[in-house]
């Protein structure tokens, strides 16, 4: 009887509210759980909460009085499974919200394990105290000679996993940052439990124990920003000045792609040598994983720069060249390349105006000056007053409708020349030349032709008709013109270019 009316009683309201309370609490929550993206990760953790309370409903509402003994171990298993879920919530939370998502790093599972095995062995220990009344200090001991025991054993696999989750922790690293650590330079792919995976500049995978990257000291690029410093250093003779060697080295930066403009780049004297004077070159990369590439054009480019400005860059080897030297051989070699460069100015049609004696004196002004592959020595837009002629090489030239939006529009090859218009009334530049292969150029310039149009000003006059010419046939076939308008248009456009002449170099 006594059966009876324990179950028609409290316990058997208290299994009912219970149950339903489970019931219902599974239902919303996997209902929810379909509904929300967030809450489907951790459906199962809240249905375990409904399971602690409606066991703790159990318990309180009639089964503690009924079988105590029944209840407190109830009580117990159910406080573990709560301590359980709430951890697996809070680390979801952590981890997977915060840290992955909003944070964008990594939080492995196996920290997440790792996490939960550490804390439930402490929440059970309590849990044993508290509720069951159990001594667990011989269980503490035992707990701790076996920990003792697999730590000894593991020694080093655990202290790369205590570096792995310190890593994760304090974040000095994280995946697609570029590092030095270790001995090797790369970017991180992965930080795992035991090590951090990096891909070298190299193209190799390297694996480093996690231990060994707190150990030591690790470079990242990748902090505070993606921008980064890099340092070259060069070598000069002493024979020029620093302010040159500083303008040439600053002009090459600015014109290769990956070099940022802030902060600026800066050149500076770092010792005196027993050779030469050493330079330091520091820049900004904007991305750190193409230094390779940039610093190998930085150095390519200086070479062809320092060529053309007679820069010169000494060296410790000492070259022994036997040859004997006469005033009759000098003169030769003089000639032989005085007359390279006259079979080249000859066939420029601009220059039919000069005498034979002005054309040599003209060549022995003249520069040759070396580009590299990819230089631009003339910019559309730009005012120029020199003039090119190809002396080797090929060059491409581009027209640019709109800025950045430029067209090849004909390859040039030795012997084919541009910039006249340019030299002759310092027009600003109407198109680019870009050099395709490395090219050698005749450059000359105001200073250079003016000493000719000052000794012999009726040569402005003759110019101006060759131009004026050239231009004149141009708009008749474009335009198809008749004879009578393309002789009155020549005729005003010769004035035209004879005064612009006249007006550029100084001449009354």
């Amino acid at each position: 009887m006594e059966f009876i009316k324990d179950l028609v009683g409290s316990l058997f309201w208290a299994t009912v509210i219970s149950l339903s309370l489970l019931v219902s609490g599974i239902v919303s929550t996997g209902f929810l759980a379909k509904k929300s993206k967030l809450l489907k990760p951790i459906g199962a953790g809240l249905k375990l909460i409904v399971l602690f309370v409606a066991v703790q409903a159990f318990i309180y509402l009639g089964a503690a009085e009924v079988y105590p003994r029944f209840s407190r171990h109830l009580n117990f298993y159910s406080w573990v499974i709560f301590s359980f879920a709430v951890l697996r919530l809070a680390l979801y939370m952590y981890g997977d919200l915060f840290v992955v998502r909003w944070k964008k790093g990594s939080f492995p599972a196996a920290f997440k394990n790792i996490i939960t095995v550490f804390v439930l062995v402490i929440a059970v220990l309590v849990l044993l105290k508290e509720i069951l009344d159990i001594n667990v200090t011989s269980l503490i001991a035992t707990t701790t000679v076996l920990t003792a025991t697999i730590g000894l054993a593991f020694q080093s696999t655990l202290a790369n996993m205590l570096a792995g989750l310190t890593i994760h922790l304090e974040k000095p690293l994280k995946q697609g940052d570029w590092i030095q650590a270790g001995g090797h330079e790369g970017h991180v792919l992965d930080i795992t439990l035991r090590s951090t995976r990096m891909m070298t500049v190299d193209n190799n995978e390297v694996f480093i124990p996690n231990s060994k990257v707190l150990s030591e000291a690790v470079v990242n690029y990748s902090l505070p920003d993606a921008a980064s410093v890099r340092k070259l250093s060069i070598g000069v003779a002493y024979s020029i000045p620093p302010n040159t060697v500083r303008k040439a080295v600053l002009d090459v930066l600015s014109t290769i792609p990956g070099v940022a403009h802030q902060p600026p780049s800066l050149v500076r004297v770092l010792s005196y040598g027993d050779f030469s004077v050493q330079y330091e070159i520091r820049f900004s990369l904007m991305d750190f994983g193409k230094h390779v590439d940039v610093e190998a054009e930085i150095m390519n480019l200086l070479w062809y720069r320092f060529r053309r400005d007679r820069i010169d860059i000494p060296f410790p080897i000492r070259h022994v060249t036997m040859t004997q030297l006469t005033p009759e051989s000098i003169k030769a070699d003089h000639e032989h390349h005085v007359a390279g460069v006259l079979k080249l100015m000859e066939k420029v049609d601009i220059m039919s105006a000069l005498s034979a004696a002005e054309l040599r004196n003209l060549v022995e002004a003249v520069q040759v000056k070396a580009y590299a592959s990819g230089e631009c020595p003339v910019r559309q837009g730009d005012a120029g007053d020199s003039f090119y002629i190809i002396k080797k090489g090929t060059v491409d030239v581009i027209v640019e409708k709109t800025p950045g939006d430029g067209m090849v529009v004909a390859t040039l090859g030795a012997g084919n020349f541009f910039g006249e218009m340019s030299l002759l009334t310092g027009a600003v530049r109407t198109a680019s030349i870009r050099v395709k292969d490395d090219a050698e150029f005749i450059v000359i310039d105001r200073e250079n032709f003016r000493t000719v149009l000052v000794h012999n000003p009726s040569i402005a006059e003759s110019l101006s008709h060759i131009l004026a010419e050239r231009q004149a046939s141009l708009d008749a076939q474009r335009e198809k013109l008749d004879s009578a308008t393309v002789a009155r248009r020549k005729q005003d456009a010769s004035g035209k270019m004879l005064h612009n002449i006249r007006h550029f170099f100084g001449l009354h």
